[in-house]
């Protein structure tokens, strides 16, 4: 038997239920994290090709016997050089994503009956994380194959910024503007000299760790000018000179990649044809699977490693 005041005090808490739930208004807006990307800006992509095991360049470089003068005919020569080709490959590897996306039949079902389907938000999940992935394959690699990427390449050249006039630091948080840009300066000359100044090898990209990005915005040339260091960076580089245009851009990558653990500056030429990465399978949604009352999707992707096609159109400074 129940007693009366039993009976008064669950209504009493059935009611105050109630009216909350009445009272409360659910946001239709679902909030997702708060993440990025950044490889769609700072790499080229060659997209198509289907599940393979890896990428092969040819290249060539060029020779010819003799000496340089003795090109130069004249009419008693009797040994005239000849012109050599030298042919190599490169091989870059691919990588595999795969992940699944498991539902519940009845949890499908319910979430149904409110407006969600649970499918929706596990679908963006796993495209959210299969960028996250291609991200650090372009930048930094994955140890586990022991792969590199634009960030951390052993075969790239690097260098150490120059020490500035006051207490000897090659941080630029302790640098002046101008001490700012011989750094800039010094790298994109080191590329462009070491491709025989052509044209085609000067570099039109730089990254930086976000906090140097940010001296550069907010620091102004002097005390007495409104212009930032970027502005006047971005103004006085040799490849604005060249009447080219240079990007200088964060990214998160650069802290602490460096030597010793140092930031590092990537300075380099963002073009297909001097370096890339190859997503062979976009993310692609496989066959749907129905087993013990749940739904099964797999996905699949696959890219290559960084190719690195002309390796010395790339550049490190560490110590930034």
């Amino acid at each position: 038997m129940i007693h009366a005041p039993s009976i008064r005090r669950m209504a009493a808490s059935d009611s105050y239920v109630f009216l909350m739930k009445e009272l409360e208004k659910v946001d239709e807006k679902i909030l997702e994290p708060l993440t990025s990307t950044d490889w769609p800006r700072d790499m080229p992509v060659v997209t198509g090709g289907g599940l393979i095991e890896s990428i092969a360049t040819i290249d060539v470089s060029y020779a010819s016997t003799g000496l340089e003068d003795d090109n130069l005919y004249t009419d008693p020569a009797n040994d005239i050089p000849v012109i050599q080709a030298d042919f190599s490959k490169q091989v870059a590897r691919t990588f595999n994503f795969a992940e699944y996306m498991s539902v519940s039949i009845t949890e499908k079902e319910k979430m149904m009956n409110i407006g969600r389907d649970p499918m929706t938000f596990l679908n963006k999940g796993i495209h959210l994380h299969c960028d996250k992935v291609m991200d650090r394959n372009v930048y930094v690699g994955f140890s586990k194959v022991s792969s590199s990427g634009l960030c951390n390449n052993a075969t790239i050249i690097r260098s150490s910024a120059a020490m500035n006039a006051g207490n000897t630091s090659t941080q630029w948080k302790d640098k002046t503007a101008d001490e700012i840009l011989m750094d800039i300066n010094a790298a994109l000359t080191a590329v462009w000299e070491e491709n025989d100044c052509s044209s085609d090898a000067l570099p039109n990209h730089i990254l930086i760790p976000t906090e140097q990005f940010g001296q550069l915005v907010t620091r102004k040339v002097s005390d007495d000018s409104g212009k930032s260091i970027l502005t006047y960076v971005l103004e006085n580089n040799i490849v604005a000179q060249q009447r080219r245009e240079l990007t200088i851009a964060p990214l998160k990558w650069c802290s602490g990649v460096g030597s010793g653990s140092t930031d590092r500056m990537v300075v380099y030429m963002n073009q297909e044809d001097r370096i890339c990465f190859n997503l062979t399978q976009p993310l692609r949604r496989m066959e749907t699977e129905y087993s013990q009352m749940r739904i099964k999707i797999p996905y699949i992707a696959q890219f290559s490693e960084v190719r690195f096609l002309y390796p010395t159109t790339v550049r490190y400074m560490d110590g930034i």
